[in-house]
């Protein structure tokens, strides 16, 4: 009988070890799925955070080109603002500043007011071409 009891005693612990292994591999089987998943998010999260340093680096460089373009404006503009200022001191040009435009190129500047493209085409059309004008040179 005792050995009967063994015997059942050693079945049993066979078994709780069978369950036990069972359950111990399919938690690594979760694990090792989890484990997976976790590396291919890392891996995503890789990608993206070399996208974002690229993106980066492009934005810094449109940044830089933006800031000495407009430094190269700056430095533009102040140069034309000096020139303005000097011709509006400088005495030999006034005359010639203060005077009227010739009536054929005050005619150049002046447009009708138009609403649409038709408007526009009609009035191209009905325009009146420039003058020829002979200066002996030939084209």
């Amino acid at each position: 009988m005792e050995l009967i009891v063994k015997i059942l005693v050693g079945v049993l612990l066979m078994g709780s070890m069978a369950t036990v292994i069972v359950s111990q591999r399919a938690s690594l089987i979760t694990v090792k799925e989890q484990a997976a998943r976790a590396e291919q998010g890392v891996n995503e999260r890789d990608r993206l955070i070399a996208t974002l340093k690229a993106a980066d680096v492009k934005q810094r460089q449109a940044t830089i080109k933006l800031q000495a373009a407009r430094a190269s404006m700056a430095v533009t503009l102040s140069e034309r603002e000096i020139l303005i200022d000097q011709l509006h001191h400088d005495l030999s040009i006034r005359p010639w500043a203060v005077a009227p435009l010739p009536d054929a190129i005050a005619g150049l500047r002046q447009r009708p007011s138009l609403t649409g493209a038709d408007a526009y085409r009609q009035w191209l059309s009905a325009s009146h071409p420039l003058p020829i004008t002979s200066n002996g040179t030939d084209h």
